[in-house]
């Protein structure tokens, strides 16, 4: 039994009892002590007007906001179970969702009592709840909003069918392309301009005017497809179970519209009304929200607007900072004729913290008055003497890196040690970077020193998410009904069928094998398809090779069964084969388990929840549409999901984000990695193809002619990228790490100037070692090494630290200390050693190669090769075949290759049918008795010679001439033939009565891969004829010695270039070894 902060009683399972418990809600937080400028905010009487409070960065704006809110709301409380209809209570608004939802639990935890609205949303969320609310009393269906990814879609449909010749005429200016029209990016910077004109209330008609004005086709050409984009949401409406559709840049206005027409539109119900409105962060207001503010304002409510125009971190979303210095004017936007109050205590951090915050905002272009960049840190301020003696560091510290490898391990040990030597927790560190990129980069980095990093950001774009994507394969095989090869292969060796590179190859030859037992004809991808698509079909593989095929097989037939059920929807379809998988109680416990692979399953946890949030919202907005109209949606779609489905969170990790995402929020430690030159700042002028910036000048008076001026547009960017910087620098409350990177491709970032004028960014460091073992462990075998005066106690930790168990202090586990494992012979002395004449080659040429060979050192079998495999096969069916029949046996052949109709198979192809026509020649002209694939068993001294000659040919004198078929395109040089190791390895055998009396007549290689007329020939006289005619045996003895031996020389030579294992070659520079 627990107790909310509701005052609701439930039940839960007893974990220690069997009968229920009382678990006492956690006490609500202490009012927090205002200074007196925020008690004056908090005390601004309800008919006193607006009010305007400014103030730096940790000046406690939130607070003050928050303060503001549960006065108003504990002074004229509605009545219990009001809908928003009735209300007449205070209203917060936060620009961010995330700032919105950490606002909302201060609420409810301060609040004390329950509440029959949510009292804190973002004002898209206002907005959504006022146009539900509009279209509950008219009796319509409830509004839907066009996701990111959906307008993406329907962008591309659009002006997809402008390049068939659909719809109207659009008239691009010459710089936009087709080319361009179809890019992902152009569609990045059309939403762009859309977002731009339905902030400044802007239709499309306003639109076409204003590019005709200022010169700008692309725009009139951009108002075309915005009036379209218009049509196509709307007909989403005209159906009567469908709410009106709107997009996020539009719904704002939408709301304010609905809200001004209320009486007339609604005259049955009354308007709803808020008598205080609170706005947090109001420099990342937008002018939609600004609108929606004025018309709130002009129907009574009193608007508390809060924000500092030095640290708006949204302006890639419409965040206008300027806001802040309009709320004291009558200006049409923006203005509503508020008071100032200016906040001039910072409660956050140190006066050092506060000074480096100061010199970036310092840097800011001015947007109205400056005061409230005079805050100061009072000299009792908390974290004042944090960094005294004993106790932990505190204030801002610049360091430059050798690379970003030592950058992550830098951020990694700094991090470790503020856990381990002062006790600070992982939660209350944080690291902030540029861009989304870097978050990611360095999450993998950190991750690696096992430092435990919260998750990413959410799913990504969902048809690519590794966790995402074999559902919907599976998804795809079963609207299908079969399944194809490739879908076979991608479900085998993704989570659902478990199988690694060498488990599926390992089941390709099993299928193989079993298939020429039957005697049966098909391919190995046909095999494939069967096993997958029938649970039967596996049922007598080897054990090993039957769980994959058996997995996919169950997963595919819970997913027909499901299709087959009536009212089948894409999430019942989707959901048995996500149960059938059987992956959420593994991926769960990995998850929680913390480690090495739990930050991947909780991202592919995530995927799957986005995945089915994405069905559900398909099945609730499209009427009749089923799990194939779902599939296309989810392929058409190149944008993330801003997917709202629950997320797994652990609370003791490390926040990695963004500017933006680090807004608003406090940790002890803070790290700001990443200030690299041309990435921060970055100064790209965003919109240059479109124009959405130059159009928002022209709107704001900024610009009189639509362009906008290079010297003001970089400024503006600049700003911006301050803006951040000093967000990010100020999320400090006691310590804050700077970090940059100088190499050969990276310079420090300019802004290093502000945090550190003293700073030589030259001066690039290296990081010490991690504070784990593993870096006990180093820093303590480089003292012995060095042999100083710490060297005695050194040696003595590594023999404690060994003692234990703890890896890599032991010498005698040290590379290049240890002895050889064994130096035991592969083969005993004087006993038989097993060879192949290919081996003979290898073994003679570099014994490294052929050790590691044959201990599993070999790539994929390549095309090449493949076809190479299937022309001895055709060879041996047809050893005097002519061209025609070699052809005909080749084209019933060559779909076992499995190469389709690619270009890679096209060619394959023509270059196979140009080998058989060269083989057909060659057989031609040996017109006597052959003997094909003939194999073969000799002792040659020491060597046991074992293999199959491709051809021995019977000459009319009755000697015997052995013949290997080569495919490569690449002759051997004549005067290399004749003492080829295969070729006198094959004639050894045949002196040796491998075939009994026979006469040896030399051997020739036969090079089917080139010829202008026919094969080109390599011969090797008779052993006989030699100068020496042991070379052979001489050669094979001494392959056999090596083979035999306990060591492998590594010798270089001309197919080093191409040797399949020279990452784990001495003598090469990818191989060699780093201890001697």
């Amino acid at each position: 039994m627990s107790v909310g902060c509701d005052g609701i009683v439930g039940m839960e399972t007893a974990t220690r009892s069997t009968g229920p418990r009382l678990a006492l809600p956690a006490p609500a937080p202490a009012p927090p002590a205002l200074d007196a400028r925020q008690a004056e905010v908090v005390g601004w009487g309800a008919g006193a007007g607006n009010l305007l409070v400014v103030g730096a960065p940790g000046t406690g704006k939130t607070t003050t906001a928050l303060e503001v809110f549960l006065a108003r709301a504990r002074a004229g409380a509605p009545p219990a179970g009001a809908t928003v209809a009735g209300a007449q209570g205070p209203l917060l608004l936060v620009p961010t969702r995330r700032g919105a939802a950490r606002v909302r639990d201060a609420v409810a935890a301060r609040l004390g009592r329950t509440t029959g609205q949510v009292l804190v949303r973002t004002p898209a969320s206002f907005a959504y709840s006022v146009l539900r609310l509009r279209a509950a009393l008219l009796h319509q269906p409830a509004p839907t909003l066009v996701t990111g990814p959906e307008q993406d879609q329907i962008l591309g449909e659009l002006l997809e069918g402008h390049r068939l010749g659909l719809g109207a005429a659009v008239r691009w200016p010459a710089s936009v392309t087709a080319e361009t029209l179809a890019l992902p990016a152009f569609r990045d910077e059309l939403r762009d301009l859309f977002m731009r004109a339905a902030e400044l209330g802007l239709a499309p008609e306003d639109l076409a005017e204003r590019g005709e004005r200022h010169g700008r086709p692309e725009w009139g050409a951009a108002a075309v497809l915005l009036g379209e984009y218009q049509e196509v949401t709307a007909l989403g409406e005209m159906t009567p179970d469908r709410g009106a559709r709107l997009d996020a840049a539009r719904i704002v206005d939408e709301a304010t519209a609905a809200l001004r027409a209320w009486e007339r539109e609604v005259p049955d119900h009354p308007r709803p009304r808020w008598s205080t409105v609170v706005v947090d962060d109001h420099q990342d207001s937008t002018l939609a929200a600004a609108r929606l503010l004025r018309a709130l304002a002009d129907d009574g409510s009193q608007l508390v607007l809060l924000g500092d125009p030095d640290t708006g971190v949204q302006g890639f979303r419409g965040g206008t900072p300027a806001l802040v210095g309009l709320a004291e004017t009558h200006a049409a936007i923006g203005g509503f004729g508020a008071r100032r109050i200016v906040l001039e205590t910072v409660h956050r951090g140190d006066a050092e913290l506060r000074r480096a915050t100061a010199a970036v905002t310092g840097a800011v272009s001015t947007a109205g008055a400056v005061r409230h960049r005079s805050a100061r840190v009072p000299d009792a301020a908390p974290g004042a003497g944090a960094g005294g003696p004993g106790g932990p560091p505190s204030g801002t510290t610049v360091t430059v890196l050798r690379s970003r490898a030592q950058e992550g391990a830098l951020i990694a040990r700094s991090l470790r040690a503020e856990r381990l030597h002062h006790g600070t927790p992982w939660s209350e560190m944080a690291v902030v970077t540029r861009s989304a990129g870097q978050v990611a980069a360095l999450q993998r980095a950190l991750r690696a020193w096992r430092v435990p990093v919260a998750g990413g950001s959410g799913p990504g774009v969902l048809r690519e998410e590794p966790a995402v994507r074999p559902l919907l394969v599976a998804l795809a095989a079963v609207l299908a009904g079969t399944t194809t090869a490739e879908q076979a292969v991608e479900l085998l060796t993704s989570p659902v069928g478990g199988l690694d590179a060498v488990a599926l190859r390992t089941l390709r030859r099993a299928l193989r094998a079993r298939e020429r037992a039957r005697e049966g004809t098909r391919t190995v991808d046909e095999l494939l398809v069967a096993a997958v698509d029938d649970p039967a079909d596996a049922a007598d593989l080897p054990a090993g090779a039957r769980r994959g095929p058996a997995r996919v097989a169950a997963v595919l037939a819970a997913g027909r069964a499901a299709l087959e059920r009536s009212a089948a929807t894409a999430e019942t379809v989707l959901w048995a084969l996500w149960d059938a998988a059987g992956l959420a109680d593994p991926w769960r416990r990995r998850a929680l388990a913390g480690g090495p692979g739990s930050d991947r399953a909780d991202a592919d946890l995530d995927a799957v929840m986005a995945l089915f949030r994405a069905a559900e919202q398909y099945t609730d907005r499209t009427v009749g549409g089923g799990p194939a109209g779902f599939l296309e949606h989810v392929r058409a779609q190149d944008l993330p999901a801003d997917t709202l489905a629950a997320q797994g969170q652990r609370t003791e990790t490390v926040q990695v984000l963004t500017p933006a995402a680090a807004a608003g929020e406090e940790w002890q430690v803070v790290v700001v990695a990443g200030l690299q030159e041309d990435v921060w700042p970055d100064l790209r002028l965003r919109d240059s193809l479109l124009g959405a910036g130059a159009l928002t000048d022209v709107e704001s008076g900024r610009s009189p002619d639509g362009r906008r001026a290079y010297g003001p547009a970089r400024r503006q960017v600049l700003d911006d990228e301050l803006r951040m910087l000093a967000v990010a620098v100020s999320r400090a409350a006691r310590r804050l790490l700077v970090t940059a990177v100088l190499d050969e491709d990276e310079r420090p970032s300019t802004f290093l100037d502000l945090l550190a004028p003293d700073l030589d960014p030259t001066d690039a460091r290296s990081a010490p070692p991690p504070l784990d073992l593993r870096g006990l462990v180093a820093e303590l075998r480089g003292a012995v090494e060095h042999r100083t005066d710490r060297t005695g106690a050194a040696a003595d930790l590594l023999a404690d630290l060994a003692a234990r168990g703890v890896a890599g202090a032991d010498p005698t586990t040290w590379s290049g200390l240890a002895a050889p494992s064994t130096e035991v012979p592969l083969r005993p002395a004087e006993a038989q050693v097993p060879v192949s004449p290919s081996g003979v080659e290898l073994a003679t040429t570099c014994g490294l190669r052929w050790a590691l060979e044959q201990a599993g050192g070999r790539g994929e079998r390549s095309a090449d090769q493949s076809v190479g495999s299937l022309i001895h096969e055709i060879a041996a069916e047809h050893p005097h075949g002519t061209a025609e029949d070699l052809r005909t046996a080749l084209a019933a052949r060559w779909h076992e290759l499995g190469l389709g109709e690619s270009w890679v198979g096209r060619r394959q192809r023509v270059l196979a049918e140009a080998m058989v026509d060269r083989l057909a020649a060659y057989v031609a002209g040996v017109p006597g008795e052959v003997d094909v694939e003939r194999a073969f068993t000799a002792d040659v001294g020491r060597a046991h010679l074992t293999g199959r000659m491709d051809r021995v040919e019977h000459l009319d004198d009755g000697a015997a001439r052995v013949v290997d078929l080569k495919t490569s395109a690449n002759p051997l040089a004549k005067d290399k033939a004749a003492e080829h190791a295969q070729l006198g390895s094959y004639q050894a055998a045949v002196e040796a009565g491998a075939f009994g009396p026979v006469r040896p007549a030399g051997a020739r290689l036969v090079y089917l891969g080139a010829g202008a007329k026919g094969a080109t020939l390599r011969p090797q006289p008779a052993l006989a004829d030699a100068a020496d005619p042991a070379w052979a045996a001489t050669l094979v003895g001494e392959a056999a010695e090596v083979m035999a031996g306990a060591g492998f020389v590594a010798r270089l030579n001309d197919h080093c270039r191409h040797c399949p294992v020279r990452r784990s070659c001495p003598v090469q520079d990818d191989g060699e070894r780093v201890t001697r």
